[in-house]
This record gives C-alpha cells, structure tokens and sequence, in this order.
C-alpha cells in the first residue's frame, strides 16, 4: 500500500511538472531562403516507463493556422500508441530530447506570428491537456514573394502619347528624298549656320535638343519590352540659297546630325535613314501663317496646288511686290537650316528581364539550396535594369552580405525601383533592432 502512494504521488509531481514546463522556455526564428524555421526548446522530464508525453506546436498567423502542427514526443511506449491512435508517424524537421524545429514557408506568414503550444500528458489514470499561447516577434526580412515583377509595358508607347514622332513600326514609313520634303518637323531640331553641315551643340538650342534625342532614344533603348527599328533623319536648307545645292547641304546636316547621335549610343547604320528635304514647304506655310497677312491662307491654298518647286518658289518670291519674301528671309529662313528626327520606329517584344528575375524568384522560393552564383550570374545580363538589381540585393541579403545587399538596393533605389525602397527601410528597422 505504502509502495502504491509513492508511485501516485511520483506520477502527480510528474504531471504538474510536465504541465509547468511544457511551454518552450525559448525559441529561435531564423530566415533561411524560402522558409522560415522556429526552433522550441522545452524542459521536460522524462515520462516514467509506459507512459509518455507529447507536446503539440501549432504555428498561426492573424489570418490562419497551420494545421499540420508538428509534434514533439517523449516515450517509446507512448509513441507507438500515438501512432496506432493516429494511423500515421509524427513527421519533424529536427527534434532533440529537448527541442523541435516547424517550418513554414515565407508566403505564409503574415505580419505577427502566433505559437499555440499544448500538452497531452498519459499514465494510466487518464490524459490531461494544458496549453499554452505565446507572441513571435520574427526579424524583418524581403520576403521573396514580393519580388516578382510584371512585364513592363512599352517605355516607348508612353513617349509616343507625348511626341507624335515616336511610332510604332505597323505605321512605319521609309524616308526619302521624295517624301522628306513635306516632313513635319519635331521639335527634335538642330539648327546650322549658313552653308554650313558642321553641328555646333553650343549653337542657339542645339545642346536642348540633342539631349531630348538623347534620352529618348536611351529610354527606348534600355527597355526591355521594346526594340528600336529605325531613326530617321532628314535635313533641310533654307529658301534663299542654290536650288541645286539645296537637297544635297540638306543631306550632309542629316548625316551630321547621324554620326552625332552615334558616337553617344553606338548604334549601327542600319537604324538609321537620312536624306536631304532640300526646302521643307511645311515650315514655309507655317511662316506665312505667321505673318499674318490679309490672303495667307489663299496663297498657301495656290502654292500647294502648284506641284513644281521651282515655279511655286518663284510665286512666293513675286508675291505683293517681293515684300512678303523679304519679311520671310529676315525672320523666318534662318530656322529653316535644320536637320531633325523626323520619325523614330519602335517594336514591342518579350520582356526578357520579367521572365528571367520571376523564375529566379521561384527558385529561390523552392529550392532549398538555390546555387546562389549561379543565380546572380543571370542577373548580370540585366544590369541595366532596377528590378535586376533589387533581387540581387535580395540575394545578397539572404547570403548574410548585408553591405552588398544595401549597395544593390540603394542602386535600383535611385533606378526608380519602390520595392528596393522597402528593402532599405527594411534593413535600417533590422539595424535599429540589433
């Protein structure tokens, strides 16, 4: 009798211990690429023979629980009645006499995560549960599934709501000494001096304009989804100078105009067309126009129907006694000695750089040991690109690079990229928290 109240009261002790200390004493939170794993230490004493202990970890966040909790057990005998119980074999990541490792992957996780642990205690008498809840403050990290990207729409398309001259190649036209006359003209121009095919960038607005054409073309260039076809250029002379010199001077503006933009984006030819417009009658219309007289829109009317430039140039030069062509040539045929993009063709394509950073995304994701050199590699080819460059930094990141990481966002950052944005705001809160 005396043997049975000492076992009884080894047993009660045994369960309000086991009951006390079931809740882990302490975890660990470590982000390791795709998932993060929660480590909980418990202090349990061992069940006695026959009997056994299993401590249940389910992992939650504010919107749902993961319901394949793992399960830490203690005791052979209690094990196997588990499994009969169950029909199936407790499945842990890790587990120690002390501990268990759960897993949940990154796009599961949602802000605060919550740790509901229980214990179901066994001997002979019965079972009885206890739990336990309990707050898990993770470290920020980029998580990988805010990493993928949407193909960009054409760059290019945009420009071309603000510049009519930007198109796209279904309405492609070729350039020639035939059509470049009638050409209107963008406000893409570079002016020259008289008898002159020398581009001066100091000369009156050149330096404006040729940054314009610069950059749009650089834009259109860089982007991924778009692909630069054709820029052409055409050149023009003034009204006052030799008819028969005319179209060639206007040709060595455009090809000045040409090697120009060549040696800053080192395209080849065959992007370009240019040819000589000789006099642009559009400009010359406009001109009228702007002298406000009386019958403008009369002799426009009459010059437009006259299809021979050398009679239609000889009507404007008559025209009210040859005052009208003296007011032209003072103000206006100056700005006539011009070479000026007179279209830039573009196609769309296949957004390269998407394809390649989303399926570096879910290998990240899926595969636990991602080759992660191997993985930056690939991102070289799109250096250029604000959204390579953040998921380098996400990478570099995950390698514990932490400078290398800042780098790269901070780059894609002044790219424009708003994710590498986060990132930084992200690896400053983590500085603040150590």
């Amino acid at each position: 009798m005396k043997q049975k109240v000492i076992i009884a009261t080894v047993l009660v002790i045994v369960c309000n211990v086991a009951k006390a200390q079931f809740a882990p004493e302490e975890y660990t939170a470590v982000h390791s690429d795709s998932s993060w794993y929660f480590t909980f230490d418990y202090n349990t004493p061992k069940p006695a023979s026959g009997e056994g202990m299993v401590i249940t970890t389910h992992l939650c966040t504010p919107d749902t629980c993961i319901s394949s909790a793992e399960r830490h057990i203690q005791g052979k005998r209690y094990t196997k009645r588990y499994i009969k119980r169950h029909n199936r074999q407790p499945v842990l990541h890790k587990h120690g006499p002390s501990s268990c490792t759960l897993v949940l992957p990154e796009e599961s996780i949602n802000d605060t995560i919550y740790g509901i642990t229980y214990c179901e205690y066994s001997d002979r008498r019965g079972t009885e549960f206890t739990y336990d809840t309990f707050e898990i403050s993770l470290p920020e990290c980029p998580p990988l599934s805010c990493h993928r990207v949407n193909a960009n729409k054409s760059i290019a398309g945009h420009i071309a709501a603000e510049h009519p001259h930007i198109k796209s190649i279904r309405y492609y036209t070729p350039l020639t000494s035939s059509n470049a006359p009638e050409m209107n003209i963008t406000p893409n121009v570079v002016r020259y001096t008289s008898n002159s095919s020398k581009l001066d960038p100091q000369y009156l607005n050149n330096a404006k304009s040729i940054d314009e054409i610069m950059s749009i073309i650089g834009e259109i260039i860089e982007d991924s989804t778009t692909t630069l076809e054709s820029v052409q250029i055409a050149g023009y002379t003034s009204p006052e100078g030799y008819e028969d010199k005319a179209t060639q001077r206007g040709l060595n503006r455009a090809i000045a105009m040409r090697d120009h933009i060549r040696k800053h984006h080192h395209l080849p030819d065959s992007i370009f067309e240019v040819a000589g417009g000789g006099r642009n009658w559009n400009i010359i219309y406009n001109d009228i126009k702007e002298t406000k007289i009386p019958q403008a829109d009369d002799l426009i009317k009459q010059l437009k129907e006259e299809p021979n430039e050398s009679i239609r140039e000889r009507m404007l030069k008559q025209y009210d006694n040859g005052e009208l062509y003296k007011e032209l040539q003072a103000r206006h045929f100056p700005a006539h000695r011009i070479a000026c993009c007179t279209g830039i063709y573009y196609s769309n394509s296949t957004d390269s750089a998407a394809i390649a950073i989303n399926r570096i995304v879910d290998e990240l994701i899926n595969n636990p040991t991602p080759k992660y050199n191997k993985l930056l590699e690939e991102l070289k080819l799109y250096k250029n690109d604000p959204r390579a460059m953040n998921l380098e930094g996400v990478i570099e990141y995950r390698r514990h690079h932490r400078h290398a990481a800042e780098r790269a966002f901070a780059k894609a950052a002044r790219m424009g990229d708003e994710q590498a944005l986060t990132n930084l705001e992200i690896i400053e809160f983590n500085r603040e928290k150590e």
